[in-house]
């Protein structure tokens, strides 16, 4: 079985995080994963984080910036034989709800706007995705969080590493009420998060096609904290 993480921070792109994602993916590979997806925050608040940098930045520069985590990761990845995708965890002006996005490349985004100040939200990003493309609601139930319906989307994170159990509980229930997919991810900042989520399948995922064509045909299983990895 392969084993795979779906949601991952970096130090480069987050003052949460505290790992550099060169080091994330030695300890991902270390931990008996064969790949990550790097899904760092895409929302309003990395523009004041880095505003030194970002001020007066042309959208390219800015996207540049963005994917300098991933980058680094995918690096590493390729030097020590360990697959590493780009994500996002997306977030708008009008909540604080968080949604992850799998089945993009470096392409989308310096050929889309940027995504967090898009002022339909989730009606105006959807139509920009490739047809390919999951968008996951994360961590559905946390505090200040806004319940939508999540019709429009593919699935739920109903394990996140970084939430309470009763809380991806709730979320797994949300998700079977609507028939959605759940998916699990670590929500790795830093060090004891590490392999707290993911998932397994028979088949090895080398491209962000892949990764949606397993989630789309549910032939995977769930990684949930304290398991033994393979």
């Amino acid at each position: 079985m392969y084993q795979y993480e779906l949601h991952v921070h970096t130090a480069e792109n987050d003052l949460a995080a505290h790992v550099p994602a060169a080091e994330i993916v030695r300890m991902y590979k270390d931990a008996g994963y064969d790949g990550i997806v790097i899904t760092d925050h895409y929302f309003p608040l990395f523009f004041n984080w880095f505003h030194a940098e970002l001020d007066g930045a042309a959208h390219s520069q800015i996207i540049d910036r963005w994917l300098r985590g991933y980058r680094a990761a995918k690096e590493e990845g390729d030097k020590i034989g360990f697959t590493v995708l780009p994500g996002a965890e997306v977030r708008f002006g009008d909540s604080i709800n968080d949604y992850l996005i799998y089945g993009i490349d470096e392409t989308f985004f310096y050929n889309t706007p940027l995504l967090c100040f898009l002022q339909g939200g989730l009606h105006e990003l959807l139509p920009l995705l490739p047809k390919e493309a999951c968008v996951v609601w994360a961590h559905p139930f946390r505090d200040g969080m806004t319940v939508i319906d999540p019709t429009p989307l593919f699935g739920i994170e109903g394990q996140n590493g970084g939430t309470d159990a009763y809380r991806n509980q709730m979320a797994q229930q949300f998700a079977a009420h609507y028939g959605k997919p759940i998916t699990s991810g670590s929500d790795f900042h830093h060090p004891t998060a590490l392999a707290r989520g993911g998932i397994r399948t028979e088949t090895p995922i080398r491209t962000p096609k892949d990764l949606t064509d397993i989630l789309r045909s549910g032939a995977y299983s769930l990684i949930f904290p304290d398991e033994t990895s393979k």
